[in-house]
């Protein structure tokens, strides 16, 4: 059997993977696992501006089914951190109980 590289080779960029919270336009709020990983440092791009790049990306999942949640509606949504830190996000498609998502603010599980 061949071996395959890791899915994610070790390129030094900070990764979160655990639980953590989506809260919706509307309120409602949902137990999320998050895989997410800082895909750039503001510090190095030239004229950086929040509402031009995104510095953080992944995918939430539905820690369990719930009927008429569809994470695809947090179009802006909050991604809140077990320990309080949040960041607004944009769902970018996937399932209803799987989503990918890309930051809008700087990323709630790493400080520069």
């Amino acid at each position: 059997m061949t071996s395959r590289p890791p899915f994610h080779p070790d390129d030094g960029r900070p990764r979160y993977v655990g639980p953590a919270t989506v809260v919706f336009p509307d309120g409602r709020e949902v137990s999320v696992i998050a895989s997410l990983v800082l895909r750039l440092d503001p510090s190095t791009v030239e004229n950086f501006s929040y509402d031009r790049h995104s510095t953080w990306a992944g995918s939430v999942t539905l820690v369990r089914d719930e009927e008429g949640v569809d994470l695809f509606d947090a179009a802006p949504g909050i991604l809140r951190m077990p320990d309080g830190r949040e960041s607004e996000f944009m769902a970018t498609g996937g399932s209803a109980g799987e989503s990918g998502c890309s930051g809008l603010g700087p990323a709630p599980f790493h400080s520069a």
